[in-house]
């Protein structure tokens, strides 16, 4: 049985422009940290990880990865050369034991006056500005979205942890 700590009600928001490159910090830990991507209507993608927090070395889910992203000290996210494929909501994690998890609240990368597909957490919580919500549906919403994001890190993490079993 997982069990998962971690909020995530409301992201970081981190504005770049095309081009530029980006170091997003950690959150939860400095060291054995899991960094993934969520992008609207994509299953998580487990990026990379970090063993220590004084080592740039990282293993790599795919090593195209490796192009673009880099660790650097205190297992922060080096990105390199922004472009429309690296936005989206990042999250670092860190396996406290076996079935505990602790995760970042997420940061979102995000190209200003730039139009995208909103992300389905944004969109599950978006409404109208001339419309009210009240605070029952408000914390519903809430609540699905906090479900929905951390069930979609523990199955990653799961995926992660038997792969690495397997080497």
């Amino acid at each position: 049985l997982l069990v998962c700590c971690g909020s995530a009600e409301s992201f970081t928001e981190k504005s770049v422009n095309l081009g530029q490159n980006v170091t997003l910090k950690c959150e939860v830990s400095v060291r054995d940290v899991f960094w993934f991507l969520m992008k609207s209507s994509e299953p998580p993608v487990f990026i990379l990880r970090s063993f220590s927090s004084q080592s740039k070395s990282a293993e790599y889910s795919n090593m195209t990865f490796s192009k673009t992203f880099s660790l650097q000290y205190n297992s922060s996210l080096f990105i390199h050369n922004v472009s429309t494929n690296e936005l989206g909501v990042y999250y670092c994690s860190q396996t406290q034991n076996a079935s505990l998890y602790d995760i970042s609240r997420g940061i979102r990368l995000y190209i200003q006056n730039h139009i995208t597909d909103t992300p389905y957490t944004e969109r599950a919580v978006s409404i109208a500005e001339n419309q009210r919500c009240d605070d029952k549906t408000s914390k519903d919403v809430k609540l699905w979205q906090n479900l929905f994001i951390i069930l979609a890190i523990i199955n990653c993490l799961v995926v992660v942890v038997v792969i690495t079993d397997l080497n």
